[in-house]
C-alpha cells in the first residue's frame, strides 16, 4: 500500500487528493493517510470530506510515515515546507514551479535529487500525450515549427492575491502558467533551445508582473517554437500546433473554460483526396481533459504499469530544473526580473 500526505488543500492540493480517489476506485493500492494546511477552517472542511486527519504542522503529517508527500502551495511558500520534507528523507512530488526562480530550483535540485517530482500535468491531457508521441515516432515526419498558445484573464480581484503578487509568485504569466509551456518545449525539442526573441507586456492588473508574454526559441535542428502565454486574454485559450514536412498535430482546448479538447492531425496536401485540407483531417480524440491529474499521479505511483510505459514520464527534478534555466535566460532577454527568493 503506497501512503500519501498532501500539503495545501487548495484548488490544486484537491486535484491531487481527488486523483488518489480515483486511484483508490480502480483498486490500485493507494492511501491519503492524512491532510496538511495551515488554513484552519480550509483544512477542517477537506478533512471531514474526506475523512482523513487533518494537521496544521507538517511534522505531524510526516510523523504518520507517508511514502509520499505532495505539496501543494503558493509559490513563496512551497519551497521551504518542500526542502524540509527532502532534507527528512521523503519523496515529494512538488507542484510546478521548482521554486519562483533559478535559486530555489537548484536548492531543490541539490536536496531532492531521485526522490523529487515536479508536477507538470498538462504532460498528461490525453491530446497534448498522443501528440507528443505521434511527433516522436515521426507521425509528422521531421519537425518544422511547434506552436503554442496558452491564456486566460484571471477573474475580478486576483490582482489582491499572491498569484499577481510578484513577490510570493516570483514573476507574473511566464511562471504561471507559462512554465507548463516551456516544460512541454523540452519534452518536444529534448536538445537545446536557443532564445531567437522575446518580449512582454503589463498594464492592466498592474502588479509589477509581465502579463503578456511572445517567445520566439529555436531548437539545434532548427525547429521553429512560438510561443504565446497570457493573462489578460478574455477568452481562455490552448492550442499545440506542431507542423512537419509530412504532416501536423492540433491540439485544443483544455477543459472547462477552455472547451473540451480535441486532437486532429493532418497530412500534406491532404485536400488532393478530400473535399477540403480541413476535410481531410482526421479526429484522433476528443476529451472532456479533466484527468490529468488522475494520469499523472497514477504514472507517478506506479511507473511499470502497461498504460504508462510511453512518453512522456512524470517530470524529474533534472527536467523541471532545465525549465528554470529556460526561464531564466528568457527572463534575462526580456529584461525581467530573474531572482525572488532572499538574496
Amino acid at each position: 500500500m503506497i501512503r500519501i500526505g498532501v500539503v495545501g488543500a487548495g484548488l490544486i492540493g484537491r486535484e491531487r487528493i481527488l486523483a488518489i480517489g480515483e486511484l483508490v476506485r480502480g483498486e490500485l493500492p493507494v492511501q491519503l493517510i492524512g491532510i496538511c494546511d495551515s488554513t484552519r477552517p480550509l483544512l477542517e472542511a477537506a478533512a471531514q470530506e474526506f475523512g482523513v486527519p487533518g494537521f496544521d504542522q507538517v511534522e505531524q503529517l510526516l510523523s504518520l510515515e507517508p511514502d509520499w508527500v505532495v505539496v501543494a502551495l503558493p509559490h513563496d511558500t512551497s519551497v521551504p515546507i518542500a526542502l524540509e520534507i527532502l532534507k527528512r528523507g521523503y519523496c515529494v512530488l512538488l507542484e510546478k514551479p521548482m521554486g519562483r526562480d533559478l535559486h530555489e530550483a537548484r536548492q531543490l535540485f541539490e536536496a531532492g535529487g531521485d526522490k523529487l517530482r515536479v508536477g507538470f500535468n498538462y504532460r498528461f491531457f490525453a491530446g497534448i500525450r498522443h501528440a507528443i508521441q505521434d511527433a516522436r515516432r515521426g507521425v509528422f515526419g521531421r519537425l518544422i515549427a511547434i506552436d503554442m498558445v496558452l491564456g486566460h484573464g484571471c477573474s475580478p480581484g486576483q490582482e489582491k492575491t499572491w498569484k499577481l503578487d510578484a513577490a510570493r509568485a516570483g514573476g507574473g504569466c511566464l511562471i504561471d502558467p507559462g512554465v507548463h509551456l516551456l516544460d512541454l518545449c523540452l519534452v518536444l525539442a529534448d536538445q537545446d533551445i536557443d532564445i531567437s526573441g522575446a518580449t512582454s507586456w503589463e498594464g492592466f492588473w498592474n502588479t509589477g508582473i509581465e502579463e503578456d508574454a511572445h517567445l520566439l526559441l529555436r531548437t539545434a535542428d532548427g525547429v521553429a517554437i512560438s510561443i504565446q502565454v497570457s493573462i489578460v486574454r478574455w477568452r481562455s485559450t490552448f492550442s499545440l500546433t506542431i507542423q512537419g514536412v509530412e504532416g501536423y498535430g492540433i491540439v485544443t482546448g483544455r477543459g472547462r473554460s477552455y472547451g473540451p479538447q480535441t486532437y486532429r492531425t493532418g497530412t500534406r496536401w491532404g485536400w488532393q483526396s478530400a473535399p477540403s485540407q480541413a476535410a481531410s483531417e482526421r479526429l484522433i480524440l476528443e476529451s472532456n481533459a479533466l484527468d490529468s491529474f488522475t494520469a499523472e499521479t497514477r504514472a507517478l505511483l506506479f511507473p511499470e504499469a502497461p498504460a504508462e510505459s510511453a512518453c512522456p514520464r512524470p517530470c524529474t527534478a533534472k527536467e523541471a530544473l532545465a525549465v528554470m534555466e529556460l526561464l531564466d535566460r528568457i527572463r534575462q532577454r526580456s529584461a525581467l526580473p530573474t531572482r525572488f527568493s532572499q538574496q
